[in-house]
């Protein structure tokens, strides 16, 4: 098993590591030590693990250690994995039991990635270094997300979809198929997405519109 700190105490830490306690239930892949936070001090204890410390500890820690960023804040997690220099950690992608993998030797899945609870995949996926895709999205042919993309629940991304790095897609939102959007957008909750947006753009409503 790898020694495994998620980074973030937070809400999705807290679900990342029930996610952990269930990969184990299948596969005992990971003994979980506990998180790191910048904002809790060291020595609290969330949901029954404790919080070490913040990217020091990671960062002075002597052995091989697996590395969870969970935050759903793109550009948080970009700030934490710079912090990082440690040279013997490594960064495993995360895939929840539940998670209909689709065409597992067509889809890319880099390092970092975590795919929580009851997702559906299907086939020429790829999903760049330190994406989270959170509870029940579906995920079409051909799509690709980019490093540090959020896709938060209940979402419905079409074939041939491309999402650039550092974008936020809100809960439920429904983007159609052939789209582009750009680098560090956000995609409005409930949103439907009909046309490509263009880089650090905010859409919102139906038919999904920049907001003013």
């Amino acid at each position: 098993m790898q020694d495994l700190v998620i980074y973030g105490a937070g809400g999705f830490g807290r679900e990342t590591a029930l996610m952990i306690e269930e990969i184990n239930q299948q596969h005992r892949s990971f003994n979980l030590i506990g998180f790191c936070d910048d904002a809790i001090p060291k020595g609290e204890r969330v949901d029954d693990y404790e919080v070490l410390g913040n990217s020091d500890y990671i960062n002075t820690f002597g052995g091989m250690l697996a590395v969870a960023i969970a935050v759903a804040d793109c550009s948080v997690r970009r700030n934490l994995r710079a912090q990082i220099k440690n040279r013997n950690v490594s960064f495993p992608s995360l895939i929840h039991p539940s998670v209909l993998r689709g065409a597992v030797k067509k889809n890319v899945i880099s390092e970092g990635v975590i795919l929580t609870a009851a997702n559906v995949l299907t086939t020429n996926v790829r999903f760049d270094p330190f994406v989270i895709v959170n509870l029940a999205c579906t995920i079409g042919h051909d799509v690709r997300v980019g490093a540090f993309g959020t896709i938060m629940p209940g979402c419905s991304i079409s074939g041939h979809t491309v999402i650039d790095e550092g974008t936020l897609v809100g809960t439920g939102a429904r983007l159609l198929p052939g789209l582009t959007v750009g680098k560090s957008c956000r995609i409005g909750a409930g949103a439907v997405v009909t046309r490509s947006v263009p880089d650090f753009t905010t859409v919102v409503g139906i038919p999904a519109e920049p907001l003013k």
